[in-house]
């Protein structure tokens, strides 16, 4: 069972992603109007580390290896029909399989095909990633755990 719930218009979820980088590229999710890194829902009882492979595994059949704690965000955003609360929990991770499959994959997640993308880090400022506190991250030189608090 996901954790996640839904109270009147508010939704709460808790997510795991990677951060997967190979050679200066980023491994990012294409959801219409921004990309997002790969991940998932975390289920009842489940850790985050293997949520995210298993997140991974269904939607890009492969395996990751994850190799740290990047960043926690807890987050709340707005659309025009529901507030969301969202907790996430990023890994930096690598995995040189999906690197050699090409700078655009096709996954599959629930039964419907989704697309990924490989792009250079010195170019994520070209395209809207989310949540964008990612952006700093992935750019700056600090690798070191952190926690941020981002209102929308």
């Amino acid at each position: 069972m996901d954790i996640t719930f839904t109270h009147d218009n508010m939704r709460f979820k808790y997510r795991a992603s990677a951060l997967i980088i190979e050679n200066d590229h980023i491994l990012l999710q294409n959801f219409n109007d921004y990309w997002a890194p790969p991940g998932g829902k975390v289920q009842m009882l489940e850790d985050s580390r293997i949520a995210l492979k298993r997140e991974v595994f269904e939607e890009l059949s492969t395996d990751i290896a994850i190799e740290q704690s990047a960043i926690f965000i807890e987050q709340t955003y707005h659309s025009q029909e529901k507030s969301f609360h969202e907790l996430g929990v990023y890994y930096f991770c690598h995995s040189k399989s999906l690197w050699d499959r090409g700078m655009s994959i096709v996954g599959n997640e629930n039964g419907e095909d989704m697309e990924y993308r490989w792009f250079a880090l010195n170019q994520l400022d070209k395209i809207n990633l989310q949540p964008v506190v990612l952006k700093d991250k992935l750019l700056g030189e600090n690798k070191i755990f952190e926690h941020i608090i981002n209102h929308e």
